[in-house]
């Protein structure tokens, strides 16, 4: 810390008393002093913390573009934050974690375009050391047309199919497919051949002569077409077309399954031909048949004059009552004409 001489400086005491030249002239004197000391001191002062500002100044980054060095750290930013924010290590892991933008590679890198696909050299994803655990994409498109699996390539051919890499394998690696296959097959190289039939059905082929055999199983205890339809004819016979099936057979017998004791029932209830024979006899003939007991027969209507029988009722209701007795008529009621003849009376 500066230490400063106090100037001394006179002042008029009592107030009445006016100073002298000399006075005034040391109390300015002693005042430049006291103000060159200051001045000196506060030069010195500015120097030092001049020195200091520019070292404090050069620890700093510059606002245009600053370069930072060591571990520069920052408050991570809210997911989802956008606008000229600094982002942290935490805020990239969060936000890669929901991808919803492409990630496309430089637009300087080294690009080769085949069949109007662009690839581009050195820019990978994942490393053989860190790898992707996997790959989940609708569509995929990888070196243009091919995919390559190690050291294997999987491309598209020129007429539209796959050309498979060599000794590629069908199932286990023990079956794999001859690079000269499509050599050796040929449209006329296979063929088939029907054996007779066996005990059981079976396909061979012969190596040499390109030929499948195949033997069907005997179907000797196996029912065939014609066989089923033969024994469904024999069992409708001749019968008619509306009772040729189960359903119109059960449909006649009135979907009874007790037919036949139903029958039985319903005849029991019948008379039986012997009483009906022996009823039969017991009844007068019809051409003059001599009845016995008291015959009965409807009564005709009154005036009827037909063949029909005549009741004791039709005959009493039609002049019934009338005495003839040879004397004198007792009563006579409802009497119609009557001419009797009977010896001049």
């Amino acid at each position: 810390m500066s230490t400063y001489t106090t100037p001394i400086l006179v002042l008029r005491v009592p107030t009445n008393t006016p100073l002298t030249n000399q006075q005034v002239d040391d109390n300015f004197s002693n005042l430049l002093t006291g103000i060159g000391e200051v001045n000196a001191d506060l030069i010195s002062g500015l120097s030092v913390a001049s020195a200091d500002l520019v070292y404090g100044l050069s620890l700093k980054a510059d606002i245009d573009s600053p370069s930072f060095t060591g571990l520069v750290q920052a408050p991570t930013p809210l997911n989802g934050a956008t606008g000229p924010i600094v982002v942290t290590a935490d805020f990239v892991d969060t936000r890669l974690g929901n991808l919803n933008n492409s990630l496309l590679p430089e637009i300087d890198a080294v690009s080769n375009t085949v069949d109007g696909i662009t690839t581009y050299s050195g820019i990978d994803i994942g490393s053989p050391t860190k790898r992707f655990a996997n790959l989940y994409v609708e569509s995929g498109n990888f070196a243009a047309n091919t995919i390559t699996l190690g050291t294997a390539s999987i491309s598209a051919s020129d007429e539209g199919g796959v050309v498979l890499p060599l000794n590629t394998s069908v199932g286990s690696q023990d079956n794999i497919i001859p690079t000269n296959l499509a050599e050796k097959i040929e449209l006329i190289s296979l063929s088939a051949v029907t054996a007779p039939e066996g005990d059981a059905t079976s396909l061979s082929y012969d190596n040499t002569t390109g030929v499948f055999t195949f033997t069907p199983g005997s179907l000797t205890n196996y029912a065939t077409t014609q066989y089923v339809t033969n024994a469904i004819n024999d069992l409708v016979a001749a019968a008619p077309e509306s009772l040729d099936t189960l359903n119109e057979l059960a449909a006649a017998l009135g979907d009874d399954s007790n037919f036949a004791a139903s029958v039985n029932n319903t005849l029991a209830t019948k008379a039986s031909i012997a009483y009906v024979d022996n009823e039969i006899a017991s009844l007068s003939t019809l051409h003059s048949p001599n009845f016995t007991g008291i015959p009965t027969a409807p009564t005709a209507p009154a005036n009827t004059n037909t063949t029909q029988v005549a009741t004791t009722a039709f005959v009493l209701a039609n002049g019934g009552g009338l005495n003839i007795d040879g004397g004198t008529a007792i009563t006579v009621r409802n009497t119609s004409t009557i001419a009797l003849n009977g010896g001049g009376a």
